[in-house]
């Protein structure tokens, strides 16, 4: 201290100053903490050099994935290099000489006491069991405020036994741009005694599929589905040196009466949450939805800060429609498969209760645990996608995968990057298509969309007819949360009329459709010791406009491939 008090008094010595020159470049380490051969936590360590000011604040970003204390889950933090206080997401305001040697340290336990369920998982929250772990980095990773861009460098100081995969372990950033902080940020780790790394080199880089624990398919045909899915899109997107390249899945516990898998998209990884008892038919379009987000949500221009949500039927809904697209074009699906998934978007988005509602009041209920909110610009998007295509396409202006590719290198021409929506109507617009009257009305107002009969070409057909709405006849939620005995019967349906009571359990759904009002529910039951088979039609006295894709079979059995080439545009 009395060195810095001398060079504050005299203009001769520079004992103290800030060096000429300041490494802006931020460390990373991460490493295991093992008790008796178990992992008990992950420690990090972030080096620095402080800034020019002798403030430096490292700390979490205030809010993701509907999470906003993403560093609640950090204990024992300290530094090193300078005075410490409390900062606003849990992180550090540091005070020292003015580029001084930082080094904070610190430990992150798990979010969670047992493996992780389908019932109780979270994206935001860290995993730490005995023998593996996984968290994303924005969890894991303190960084200094307003200091994404500064260059970054990352290592692993695990222990032999202890495998770890992370996208942190690429060499370079998206499109070949050196690694910065918030490459580390935005970064998915995992890792274990039984870590499983399958690796293919793709045009030179390096694709890795890392999982851990058991799941209910074979975890090669597993990588194998990854790696061509891989292959689609970046033909798709003519981005077959998109760089190295990282997916991950953990295990998510069963649980009676749930089901459940999903993901989330980075820059050069996404991370997927996988059901055990999921089947490896569902994995395709749960892997083709992420890596498409590698592109959508990144690459076609920036949210807007603090309304993010408001785009989603963008990111998320032409992702939705992409991901159908693309997965009938690579022979992953079947044409039936194709029809059989839109069927069942329309008719929940049919049912909807958020169907008419405005975009900025439904936005702002995405991550308050509704369902319905949440899946409606999944829906909203993937039908406007379907009807800006057709408009383009049948008008002789190209396609909607054209102009997404053209929006994607315009705005990586772009500084600073235009916001995506905006980005998407100026894009439409050079096209010769006027669209934003139809955001203004669908999206903005909540009109509901409806599909031209035509809109998947001449061998299939969208009708549009009034239908029952879909009841089961009880209280879902509330007999899920009872372990799946029935509650809240209504005396008026079906459900009732066919002998179903409150206090029965539901021990497996034989046949039926969720939303689907016009196939029977067949039900298995336990009624007291006597184990009983339902039948009943889960259809309400509501009538709902519903849309539906019928396919025309006698045109695709004389022309299956041009009908299949016609059905995904």
């Amino acid at each position: 201290m009395s060195v810095y008090r001398l060079a504050a008094l005299t203009t001769l010595l520079t004992i103290g100053a800030a060096p000429a020159s300041i490494d802006t470049t931020v460390a990373y380490e991460l490493s295991p903490e093992m008790k008796d051969g178990a992992i008990t936590a992950l420690n990090v360590a972030v080096r620095l050099r402080a800034d020019r000011s002798g403030t430096t604040t490292l700390d979490w970003m205030g809010s993701w994935a509907g999470d906003d204390r993403l560093g609640r889950w950090a204990r024992d933090i300290t530094v090193e290099g300078g005075t410490a206080t409390p900062a606003p997401h849990g992180g550090r305001v540091v005070r020292s000489a003015p580029g001084a040697r930082l080094t904070m340290r610190y430990r992150i336990v798990s979010a969670y006491a047992a493996d992780p369920t389908v019932e109780d998982s979270e994206q935001s929250r860290p995993v730490i069991r005995p023998d593996w772990f996984y968290a994303v980095g924005e969890t894991l990773y303190a960084r200094p405020v307003d200091g994404q861009d500064r260059p970054a460098r990352f290592a692993w100081k695990g222990p032999v036994g202890i495998g770890f995969a992370s996208d942190t372990q690429h060499e370079r950033g998206l499109n070949g741009t050196p690694r910065s902080v918030g490459d580390i940020s935005e970064s998915i780790a995992i890792g274990g005694r039984k870590l499983s790394v399958a690796t293919i080199t793709l045009n030179g880089d390096l694709v890795r599929v890392a999982h851990i624990g058991r799941f209910g398919f074979d975890g090669a045909k597993f990588d194998a589905l990854a790696q061509r899915i891989v292959r689609t899109e970046r033909a798709f997107w003519r981005d077959e040196r998109a760089g190295p390249f990282l997916i991950t899945a953990i295990p998510l516990t069963a649980k009676p009466g749930f089901r459940g898998f999903g993901g989330t998209g980075r820059s050069d990884a996404f991370a997927t949450w996988i059901d055990q008892g999921a089947d490896l038919s569902d994995m395709a379009a749960l892997l083709a939805h992420e890596y498409f987000h590698s592109w959508n949500g990144r690459q076609l221009g920036r949210f807007a800060d603090g309304a993010a949500a408001q785009a989603y039927w963008l990111s998320e809904g032409f992702t939705d429609f992409y991901t159908r697209r693309l997965l009938l074009r690579a022979g992953l699906w079947s044409p039936e498969d194709f029809i059989a998934d839109w069927n069942r978007m329309l008719r929940a988005y049919a049912a909807s209760p958020w169907r008419q509602v405005g975009n900025v009041a439904a936005a702002a209920k995405y991550w308050s645990g509704d369902y319905a909110a949440e899946k409606l610009p999944y829906q909203r998007g993937s039908l406007l996608a379907a009807f800006w295509d057709h408009a383009l396409r049948t008008r002789g202006l190209g396609s909607l995968d054209e102009v997404l590719r053209a929006q994607r290198a315009r705005v990586a021409a772009s500084s600073p990057r235009p916001e995506i929506v905006a980005a998407f109507v100026a894009e439409m617009a050079r096209a010769g298509l006027v669209v934003g009257p139809d955001v203004e009305r669908y999206v903005t107002e909540g009109v509901p969309v409806l599909l031209p009969a035509d809109a998947f070409g001449r061998c299939a057909r969208v009708t549009t007819a009034d239908v029952p709405k879909f009841e089961r006849g009880w209280d879902s939620d509330a007999t899920a949360k009872a372990g799946n005995v029935l509650t809240g019967i209504d005396p008026a349906s079906n459900a009732y009329a066919a002998g179903l009571r409150d206090g029965m359990k539901i021990v497996k759904r034989i046949a039926g459709e969720p939303d689907n009002s016009a196939v029977d529910y067949v039900l298995e039951v336990e009624d007291g010791a006597t184990v009983r088979r339902f039948t009943f039609r889960p259809a309400g006295r509501t009538m709902l406009r519903t849309q539906q894709i019928e396919l025309d079979a006698a045109r695709f059995a004389a022309e299956p491939a041009a009908c299949a080439r016609a059905l995904s545009g």
